[in-house]
Parts: C-alpha cells; structure tokens; sequence
C-alpha cells in the first residue's frame, strides 16, 4: 500500500513540463500501476480525448475542477475527487497495463471547491474584516490563469466536506447505507443491531453520497450533529454551541461588514401534480450570490431572517393550506389544492419586513379528465455496428421533446458476453466490451402523468472486439543510439477479460543475433527494444482474447542509420514521351531515387511560373511517382522535394512541355450538344454514318476518330485507305455542311456545328485567320466579302475599303437620282389623267319661255344659291361659258385673243341649273351677270350688254367665230 498523502503541498501545474521524465520533483508524484483507493466511488470521471499523456496533464491543470489525471491504456480521465482520502492512489492487481498507467494528483479538493462553477462577482468573499462562516476559512483559490480570490473554504485541517452549501463533519469510512432508504427517525437501536438494520441509518443520522453518481453513501451525523470517536454516536455539537456567541458575533460583523444582497433564494423547479393528489412539497434554500454556495439556517437565524412561503396567484377559488411554517421555513407542504396553476413565492426578509430576495415556482394541477397527449418513443431498431468499437451509444427521444420523463435500460442478458453498460438512466446508453452477436437491451420511459412505454433495441455486432493498433508504424533510430520505445497503447483490447499481449522479432537484416536484441516488456502494450545495431528490425504486435478465440497483429519496422549518410540523390524519369493535349497525361518517375538514411516524404508541386491549369491526380504529389492531368498547351516545371528520416532534404525541376493537337491541319471538328458521356456504340454510329454521307463524294474514305478536345467536341480525319493519304478537311466540311441536318437525323445526335479544327483560309493575304472563331481578322484598309463569306463560306479579305466607300457612294447616288426621275414621271402622269378627265365637253339644253316659272323652285334657287356663295367666294363675273376642249395643262382656256374677252377657266365657279343640264361659269367682266344670254352657236352665255356691243363691232360668236346676230340671243332666266 502506497503512503497515505492528504494533502499536496506542491504546485504541479507550475512545474509541469513536456520533459516531466527528467524531471525529479515530477517523477516522485507520478505513480505508475495504480488506482483510485475508492475505485469507480472516489468521485466523477470525465473521458478526454487527448493525443498523449503530457496533454491530459496540460488540460487537467487548465480545468479548475479536475484535481487527478489519470492514464489507463491510452485513454484519459480527468477525476473530480469526492475527498482526497478516496482518491488516495493504492496498487492495482492486474499488472499486464502496468507500464501504460500513469496517477498524478494535480491539486487537493478543499482547493477546487470554490473554484468549481465559480462566477466572479468582482469581489473577495472574506478578508480580515469580513469572516467566513463556522467550520470554514478564507483562502486565496486561482479562478483562472490571470485572477485570484479569497473564498470561503471548508477547513482542511478536520473532516469536513461542502455538503448542501454547509461544511459539516463527512467520515468515508462509517456505516454504508442505500441512499434512497428512507432515514431511520425511530431507530433506537444500539451497535448490536446493526445487522438487522442494513442500509438504514441511526438516530441523529443520514446517508449521504460520497457523490452525485453514487447509489449508496456512508452514514453521517446530521446538520448540528457530531460523531464522538469513543461512542460512534452521534451528539449535539458542543463546539458549536460554545462558539455560538463568538461565532454570532463574528458573522454579525462579516453580514454587517458585507452587503445583504449577496444571499438569493431559490424556490425550485416547477410541478405538475395530478388529482386527486392535492397536496405538494416546496423545498426552497438561500444561497451566496458570489458562489452560489448554500447559507445554513443558523446564519439566517442569527441575523434575525425570516424565510416564508407564500401564495402569489392562482387560477383557482381553493383555499391553499400552508400555515405550517416557521419563521425560517424552507420546506412546507401545501395542501388541499385543485385543478389550476399556482405560483408560490418564497421571500426572505429582515428584521423590519424587507425582502431581501425572492424566488416563484409555478405548481400546475390537473385532473384526471385532462387529455394528456400520448407517449411516443422513437428508438432505431437494429443497430449495426462494426467491432472493433470502444464506445457504442443507442439513443432514444420522445415526443413531445418537452415533457419530462424518466429513462430506464436493461440488458436483457441474451449475447455471448456481458458487455459493460454506463448511463442506463438517461436517453443515450453507452455499451463497450462486446463481441460479434446480437445483443437485446429493453427502454422503459414513464413521464409524470403515469404513461409508460416499452421498447426493445437490438444490437448486431459484427467484427473482432480486438484490434492491435501501434502509434508509428516506423521508428527511426540514428547510432550509437541503440533502444527504441514500441507503442501500442492505441490498441482496442477487452476490458472486462484479459487480453494477453506478446511483442515478437520477425525479421533481422544485418544478421544480428536474434537472442542479443532484448525485449523489455514483451507482454505489455508500450514496450522498449534495446540492443540494436545498424540495419532494419520488423518486430510484430499480437494480441491475443483469454480464450484464443480472436488474435489480431500488426507490424513494426525499425530503422537503425549510421551518423555518416548523404541526402537524398533524386532520379526523375519521364515515362510520357510527348504530350500534347488529347492525351492529357503526365507520368513522373522518381522511384529510382537513393537515401542513406531512407525516404521519409515526397512532395511533388508546380513551379509559380508554369500554368495554372493541370494537377496532380490520386494523391500522387506525396508519391514516388506522380500523376498530372487537365493540361493545357504550354510548358510545366515540376519540381520534387524529398525528406529523408534524418530531415535532410534535396530538391530537382524536371520540365515537360505539351504540344497542342498533332496533325491539326488535317482535322476535322465536331460539336454536338454536351452529355454527361459519350457511348462507345454511339461514337461508332456516327463515325459510320459520316462515312454513308461522304461516299458519293470519295467511296475509299475511312473516317478515323483522333480524339475528343472537350467532352462535346470530337475530333475526326479522313483517309484514302486504298492510297493511304489524308482527305484535305475542307473538301469534307463543304460537303458535310450542306448535310448536317440529315447527318443529325441519321446519327441521332444533335450536332451543332462541323468546321476544320484550324482556320485554313489564307484571308486573300490581307489578314489572319482567328483559330477559335474561324472568322479572318484583316489588316488595315481592307474587309471582308460578305457574298463569298456567306455564300461560298470561305473567310476572305477581298475588298479594300477606299474602293468600296467610293463605289457605294456612286451606287447610292445613282440609286436616288433614278428613284426621283420615276417619282416625277408617276406624277406628270398622273397630273395629265386628271386633266383628261376634266375636260369632258358638256352638253346644255335650251329652256322655253314657258319654263321660266318652272324651272327652278323659287326656295330651290334660294337655297342653290347661299350653297353656292358659302362653297366658293369668287368674284363677280358677266360673262359664263362652258368646259372647252381648248383648255390648256393649267386648265386654262382663251374666248379670243383681245384681252377685253381674255380669261382663265375657274372650275370652281358658280354654276347654273337649267332643267337638270349644268354649264360652267367663267369670269371675264369680274361682275355677277345681270342680264345672261345665251349664243345658240356656241352654247355659252355671255352678259348681254356686253355680247351685243361684240356683235356691233363683229357680227361673229366670240368663241367659235361663227356668224351670230343679236336677235339670235336667247335670254336666260
């Protein structure tokens, strides 16, 4: 048995270091093949994911409530102690994991007790004026790196542990007792009845837990109670009544000293009780604010506190019995409730009736109507697993998600092996150490209302529940260093049997004696080999089940160097001898590559000066021989880094240059419509129907496929396979153009273009042809021949641009001047068809002088006549004649050629109705005639003072120079 150590008086954190092995103070404190004395009880354990044992220290010393870190094959636990007493390190029996159990005591419990959980409130809890309450001290405790405080701490001189938030008097090694066994109140029983009162406490007594995990504790004196060694009795505590005056005064001064805001109260959590249960518990308590520490009542009493329920609200009419209660009354029950929500209100007052603090809880009372909403559980049923596994987790959930419920697992017992479980309470339980089987486990879950239900997982195991795992599959050792240290603690080994561990020399080299080389620990998981010489060692790893039933192996290699060796001398072959973008594939071969010391990396990378496009494919670029694709034309400088195990490092550029597509004046290029790939039978058919379409034009073509560009364009060329000369391309496209639709029906394939790969128009040498678009760029001063370009699809630079501006020009110059010589003659035409019509002669008829007073209608004539002067405001006239043939392009017209008689036709004058016979009137006097007359040689009126005045001087019509006599005038009415 190790020497008891109850308290640590060094700061191992301080002293801590990556090198603790050459370290003296830290080797004395850590202690190898050993266990917590209270076993799985000595307080909570805490599984960290850690890569090493230096970590798990680090992290301990970092969380303030970690006060033991323990190692257990590769595997981390941090143990927050019930005591220090039961995690006092004692010697385990099994010394197989002897070499991989490491036990560091990193502080004492009464250090990490106000460091737990512990809110900084800005302020120290004690100092020299404010004290600390009975049975604790102020110390100075390290809430993080950079802060210190004073807390209250249980006094670690004596057996007293923080229980409840009162430092009370705690033994580990009185009687044990079952926790939920209710306590004895009436037992009067002496130490001779102890037998028939197992798991029960006595008088004075409760069983406490030596933690929050635990199911069983120890029995310990109650509150104002202590054990007397002489009689194991629990008595009044005498010491506390003495210093019941010194002790009040003292807290009177550390209260008054320190503000009354630091206690808070707490009510508890809500209920919800059914009928006809009418009745419920309210358990309150005071805390301090700083620490969230429990205040004894004595305190609250010797400040002259009062701690009171009360009713605040409630739903219901009924009268809430709760009158029992004292004046520091934390625990009432109230009774002779119904259906309803009530909320009670614990307050803590002073002396006056201040209410320092207070808290609610909310109480909720059903019925038994009340519809509670079924119970559904949701658990995933069979649960496959693949050994080896160290934890395995079946969960559960309910619906709803809010409503509290009680978990419950049990193995039904029905698998090969036992496994071991761990949270059988909550919703995820925790299985490990099993084997390959069907295991059964059964999910019990209840909630408040009373509803149950029952559900069975299976879990199917397949696999060894062993796996021999080592840290580093090769160790390097450099001479004259002649020992090097095997780990396997990574390994998965049973826990609950014994798996037996054998380290073995496979193979030898330098044909050194195998009998020479020593195994230290050969039945361990970590071991050492010393004794080596230079050359390679393979040493093997096997773990073998208690019953032989299941053995897995693993191997070592072991590499002893001479201090004398060179870097690496680095050999790259280039195993791709032209590469070009069809092929698309760089191939590196640096195998050849020597190493006195062995290759330990390769590292592959591109040069920042090649293109960007092209990488390295199947990891290969941390390969001897490395793959590169997705190139692109241009030149690619790779180089290669090796490493070898003793961090030399050599470097050489290799450079590889990609051609673009060979005989690429001879190609002719497809593009179709994108998918996903491209069927072997699918690219045949349209090789064979490009063939059918070209048949006609050369029946000894063969169409070759050279390659696809992209994953839409492909790549052909035909051949004479009787001459066996390339096809010029451009022949074929001119040809297959006129065709593609057909081409697209037959091959069921939407092709979307067929052009020559390159541009092999030479742009009239004017110009460049642009290989991507197939369209000429020209020099300076010339363009392109849209005709020839869209007609005869040759690219082209055929016009120059002076010339053609200038014979634009003159086209649309003339093109104007021969659209306005035919808009001129349309209209001179058309002019000359309306006069035509115009002139139509028209015919009159002579009225009698019976038909003066019936021809017109004496309101006819009056309405003709405003129709007429509102239509045409002309000028007074003496003389009317008709429409001649004579008339002129103008419409003109001439009576004769004196210019008294001389006059233009108005082919809107008034006009003259006779018997329905219309004759136009024509000025000549610029006067409305008074007194018309009509010639019968000639039809026409005239004025008759005028005419007659005519016919004395000439004896002829003045229109048609017939004779014509005054007496042959007729007058017109």
């Amino acid at each position: 048995m190790l020497q008891r150590q109850t308290i640590i008086d060094v700061d191992v954190c301080s002293i801590w270091s990556n090198n603790w092995k050459f370290n003296v103070d830290l080797k004395d404190l850590i202690h190898t093949n050993v266990k917590p004395a209270a076993g799985q009880n000595a307080g909570k354990f805490s599984k960290i994911h850690v890569n090493g044992w230096d970590e798990c220290v680090a992290q301990c010393c970092q969380f303030s409530r970690c006060n033991v870190a323990y190692w257990v094959s590769s595997t981390c636990f941090h143990i927050e102690c019930s005591s220090d007493e039961m995690c006092q390190p004692i010697e385990m029996v099994d010394t197989h994991l002897s070499d991989d159990v490491f036990y560091l005591r990193i502080r004492s419990v009464h250090l990490t007790a106000a460091a737990a959980d512990y809110d900084d409130t800005g302020f120290d809890e004690c100092n020299e004026t404010k004290l600390c309450p009975i049975n604790e001290k102020c110390e100075q405790v390290s809430i993080n790196a950079e802060l210190q405080r004073n807390v209250c701490l249980c006094d670690g001189d004596s057996e007293l542990r923080r229980i409840k938030g009162v430092c009370r008097q705690y033994l580990p090694r009185t009687k044990p007792c079952a926790v939920y066994e209710a306590d004895s109140e009436t037992n009067q029983y002496g130490d001779d009845s102890d037998n028939d009162n197992r798991g029960k406490c006595r008088k004075n007594e409760e069983c406490l837990p030596p933690s929050d995990r635990a199911k069983h504790g120890y029995c310990q004196c109650k509150l104002g109670f202590t054990r007397l060694d002489s009689s194991r009795k629990c008595v009044i505590d005498n010491k506390e009544e003495q210093s019941t005056e010194v002790h009040a005064e003292s807290s009177t001064k550390s209260i008054s000293s320190s503000s009354l805001d630091d206690f808070i109260v707490e009510a508890g959590d809500d209920q919800i009780i059914t009928l006809p249960k009418d009745e419920v518990d309210l358990n309150g308590r005071v805390l301090h604010k700083s620490n969230k520490s429990g205040v004894a009542l004595s305190i609250l009493n010797n400040q002259h506190l009062n701690l009171l329920w009360s009713l605040k609200t409630s739903t219901s009419e009924a009268k809430v019995d709760i009158s029992n209660q004292s004046d520091l009354a934390s625990h009432v029950v109230a009774k002779q409730l119904r259906a309803g929500i009530y909320e009670f209100e614990l307050k803590l007052n002073d002396k006056q009736g201040a209410t320092l603090a207070s808290d609610v809880i909310k109480i909720e009372v059903i019925s038994k109507a009340t519809t509670v909403l079924p119970l559904v559980v949701k658990v995933i049923s069979p649960v496959s697993v693949r050994l080896p596994q160290t934890i395995i987790k079946l969960e559960a959930s309910v619906e709803p998600s809010s409503r509290h419920v009680t978990y419950r697992w049990t193995y039904k017992k029905d698998g090969p092996v036992m496994p071991l479980i761990e949270n059988m309470n909550t919703s995820d339980l925790l299985i490990s150490n099993i084997r390959a089987g069907t295991y059964s486990f059964q999910l019990d879950v209840m909630d408040d209302s009373g509803n149950q239900q029952t559900k069975t997982v299976q879990l199917i195991a397949t696999g060894d529940p062993i796996e021999a795992r080592v840290t580093h599959s090769r160790e390097i050792v450099f001479w004259p260093s002649n020992d090097v240290l095997l780990d396997g603690t990574s390994s998965i080994i049973e826990q609950q049997q014994q798996t037996h561990v054998f380290w073995t020399l496979i193979s030898n080299d330098n044909k050194q004696d195998a009998n020479t080389i020593e195994i230290i620990s050969p039945h361990s998981l970590k071991t050492r080999i010393s004794n080596l010489r230079i050359g390679q060692y393979k040493f093997q790893l096997a773990l073998v089940t208690n019953d032989k039933r299941y053995t897995s192996k693993t191997e070592v290699l072991v590499v002893v160097y001479s201090q004398n060796g060179q870097p690496p001398k680095i050999s790259i072959n280039l195993e791709t001898k032209s590469v070009n973008i069809l092929n698309n594939l760089i191939i590196l071969n640096a195998s050849k590559t020597t190493a006195d010391y062995g290759i330990a990396k390769w590292q592959w990378a591109k040069s920042p000066l090649c293109p960007a496009i092209g990488h390295f494919i199947n990891n290969s670029s941390s390969s001897p021989i490395a793959y590169v694709t997705n190139l692109i034309e241009g030149q690619y400088i790779f180089i290669l880094q090796v490493l070898d195990d003793r961090q030399q490092m050599s470097e050489m550029n290799i450079t590889v240059n990609v051609n673009g597509v060979p005989d690429a004046e001879n190609l002719i290029e497809l593009v179709f419509s994108s998918k996903s790939y491209l069927h072997q039978q699918t690219l045949d058919n349209l090789l064979a129907q490009i063939r059918v379409f070209l048949i006609d034009l050369l029946p000894n073509i063969h169409i070759i496929m050279v390659g696809m560009l992209h994953e839409n364009v492909l790549l052909v060329k035909g051949k004479d396979f009787k001459t066996d000369l390339i096809i010029s391309p451009k022949i074929l496209v001119n040809h297959l153009q006129d065709k593609i639709k057909s081409l697209r029906s037959a091959s069921n394939m939407n092709i979307i273009s067929i052009d020559t790969y390159l541009c092999l128009s030479d742009c009239s040498n004017h110009g460049k042809c642009n290989q991507k678009t197939k369209r000429c760029i020209c020099h300076s001063y010339y363009m392109e021949n849209w005709f020839k370009s869209i007609v005869q699809r040759e690219p082209n630079c055929d016009f120059v641009i002076h010339y053609f501006v200038i014979i634009t020009s003159i086209s649309s110059i003339l093109s104007l001047i021969f659209c306005w010589f035919c808009t001129c003659c349309c209209l001179r035409w058309r002019r000359r068809y309306n006069l035509l019509e115009r002139r139509k002669r028209i015919r009159y008829q002579l009225l009698d002088e019976n038909d003066d007073e019936g021809a017109y209608d004496s309101t006819e004539k009056t309405n003709e006549k405003s129709r007429f002067f509102r239509r045409n405001k002309t000028k007074k006239s003496n003389i009317v004649i008709s429409a001649s043939d004579q008339s002129d392009e103008n419409g003109e017209q001439t009576l004769y050629d004196k210019p008294l008689l001389t006059a233009k036709a108005n082919m809107n004058s008034p006009k003259l109705r006779n018997r329905g016979l219309t004759v136009a009137v024509q000025d000549i006097s610029n006067e409305v005639p008074e007194q018309p007359v009509l010639s019968p040689v000639s039809g026409c009126i005239f004025e008759k003072r005028l005419i007659v005045k005519y016919l004395h001087e000439s004896s002829i019509d003045p229109v048609n120079g017939q004779p014509l006599t005054e007496e042959q005038l007729i007058d017109v009415k």
